[in-house]
């Protein structure tokens, strides 16, 4: 921020004055201004691999481009990762709803950088949803889709590998499923089924009769759920069985279905939330460690990340936190230890915003958080998913978006080694005498940051960067009307970044020859002071006079003299040159003014 001000910098009893200041401490407008601005505000002009969304307030090194998985998976709705081939390694399965695919993709290397591509299906009408789960106890993975049209089916993962699939049908009609989940609703050891029917309106489970997914008998949970259109299971209540949470888009709700016996045949409803609006995301994990599960949710209307404690730990009592209410089209939501400190962190996705975050549990109890965001590019992004794709034992965000076709992973742990961002061109409104350049900033060990400027009287000619400045320093000598700065940072630990806070410019328009007038004789002295660099001793006349300017050490020993010269009315700056650091006095006599000032020149 630009402004006229009389700044004070005080180093023991020197006093330095400055007419004028900038200031910049916040970069979240983005990139893209060149031409000069009066007031920086939150603009810049570009960043390369620099992150300047995930702090508000700060810049950080980028986390390095995702990875791609996919690029034109099309219509891309969910996302989920499994060892589907049994080889040890992470791999990520998808549904898409415009190409009708249930697809999953071979982490070949293990290393999450080369992908090979498997079809499981790709005539599945309107795929909406996938999971996988061990379906017929043989000790593979196999994969369950929910489609938009009619059928909810399985596919037997015949080999192990992957390479070769068996569908099951588990309900012919069951139409407008948005999600499936699978888990042991009943207690016998194997792994049972539950979706809900956005048009029918029915939460329903399936039970694996024999345990091998080939016979499936149909129990309702409930039959008035308006538009469910997430579905998860856990054991909401601790009492050692699964219960079945769900998020219902019309009627605003979250509910919880308590699994009164154990078997899945008899349901008791209780309501987590009955408004938050359109709510389309349903999760849950213990998201305050104190043991018990609470509900995780996401709304696209409100634009909402919001986790509801279970205070009780019974989930007959719940208090909602909101996470971020600012996360425009809020679409899914996962929680997990991104950060590997112990509490469970969230990521999301934002289906308007194109963005994908994550937000850091910075207390362990759910009652702060701190965004990050990972990607503010990825067109309706609309799923969300995390692990460890790379084997470094670190949890990585896995996400997908509708428009883009893309699946895209990121490594959270490792910072790009070198970054830069470039501000827009200041205009000063004069031709200053430079003073002083101040910085706040954070530089963990094994990291580096620090500053080049330009100044020039065009703007479309800035000519080079300066030499790097690494501290705040002041500077001396004439400066033209325009300014514009860049900031590099550096990492020898791609775990760790250096963070810029804030940039502070301050300048005194007295270097003007002529262009300020004054009434009396004056001798400002050296601007600013202390000062680093060639010394200029500035003056103000307020007549054509003769002037007499000498320089001492503390010893009184004379260092530089000027004898004698005219000068014309206004304010004067003489270049004295480069002094050794040491504390000098400059005296002025002109007629009969006689002024003496001290300063100090630092390294």
């Amino acid at each position: 921020m630009c402004r006229t001000i009389l700044s004070l910098l005080i180093f023991g009893s020197f006093i330095v004055t400055f007419a004028d200041s900038a200031i910049q401490t916040d970069w979240s407008g983005g990139s893209g201004v060149w031409a000069p601005v009066n007031d920086w505000s939150n603009q810049f002009y570009l960043a390369d691999y620099i992150n300047w969304g995930s702090i508000p307030g700060d810049i950080i090194l980028q986390i390095p481009a995702g990875h791609t998985v996919a690029e034109d998976f099309n219509g891309v709705d969910w996302i989920y990762s499994e060892d589907i081939d049994g080889d040890g390694d992470m791999d990520i399965l998808g549904a898409a709803i415009n190409a009708d695919d249930i697809t999953w993709w071979e982490n070949t290397d293990g290393s999450g950088t080369l992908w090979t591509e498997h079809t499981i299906d790709g005539d599945y009408n309107g795929a909406r949803c996938v999971y996988s789960e061990d379906i017929d106890g043989d000790g593979d993975m196999d994969v369950l889709g929910a489609p938009w049209e009619d059928d909810l089916n399985w596919w037997e993962n015949i080999d192990g590998s992957g390479t070769s699939w068996i569908e099951h049908t588990i309900d012919e009609y069951f139409p407008q499923t948005a999600t499936v989940y699978s888990e042991d609703i009943d207690g016998d050891g194997d792994m049972d089924v539950i979706s809900a029917s956005t048009s029918s309106n029915v939460v329903n489970w399936w039970e694996n009769e024999d345990g091998t997914g080939t016979n499936w008998i149909e129990h309702l949970i409930d039959m008035g759920f308006d538009w469910g259109f997430c579905i998860y299971a856990e054991d909401v209540n601790g009492d050692g069985d699964m219960d079945v949470l769900g998020a219902s888009v019309n009627a605003d709700d979250i509910i919880w279905w308590e699994n009164e016996d154990g078997l899945g045949t008899s349901w008791i409803e209780h309501t987590v939330d009955d408004y938050f609006y359109a709510v389309g995301f349903v999760y849950s994990e213990d998201i305050d460690n104190d043991g018990d599960m609470d509900v995780l949710g996401a709304s696209s209307h409100l634009d909402a990340i919001a986790w509801w404690e279970n205070t009780n730990g019974s989930g007959t009592s719940w208090v909602k936190h909101t996470v971020d209410s600012d996360f425009d089209g809020a679409s899914s939501a996962f929680a997990v230890d991104i950060d590997g400190d112990g509490d469970v962190d969230i990521i999301g996705s934002a289906w308007t915003a194109d963005e994908i975050a994550w937000w850091e549990n910075t207390d362990g109890s759910g009652t702060s958080w701190v965004k990050y965001s990972i990607e503010v590019d990825f067109d309706g992004a609309t799923s969300v998913y995390a692990e460890d794709f790379n084997g470094d034992g670190d949890m990585d965000v896995l996400g997908a978006s509708r428009f883009d076709d893309k699946i895209v992973w990121w490594d959270l742990s490792e910072y790009s080694s070198e970054g830069s961002l470039e501000s827009t061109i200041l205009n000063t409104g004069s031709n200053p005498q430079w003073a002083s350049v101040d910085w706040n900033s954070s530089e963990p060990a094994g990291t580096d940051l620090y500053f080049q400027y330009k100044t020039s009287s065009d703007y479309q000619n800035m000519g080079i960067w300066s030499d790097p400045v690494y501290e705040p320093c002041f500077l001396s000598g004439m400066l033209d009307k325009y300014f514009q700065y860049k900031v590099t940072m550096e990492t020898d630990d791609p775990n760790s970044t250096p963070t810029l806070h804030d940039i502070t410019l301050n300048w005194d328009p007295y270097g003007i020859e002529g262009d300020h007038c004054t009434s009396v004789y004056s001798l400002p002295g050296v601007i600013p002071n202390p000062i680093c660099g060639a010394v200029s001793i500035c003056f103000g006349l307020p007549e054509t006079s003769m002037v007499s300017l000498s320089v001492f050490d503390l010893s009184g020993r004379l260092i530089s003299e000027i004898h004698g010269d005219e000068y014309s009315p206004g304010f004067h700056d003489i270049l004295i040159g480069d002094l050794s650091p040491g504390i000098y006095f400059c005296r002025m006599i002109s007629g009969d003014f006689t002024a003496t000032q001290r300063f100090v020149v630092i390294d």
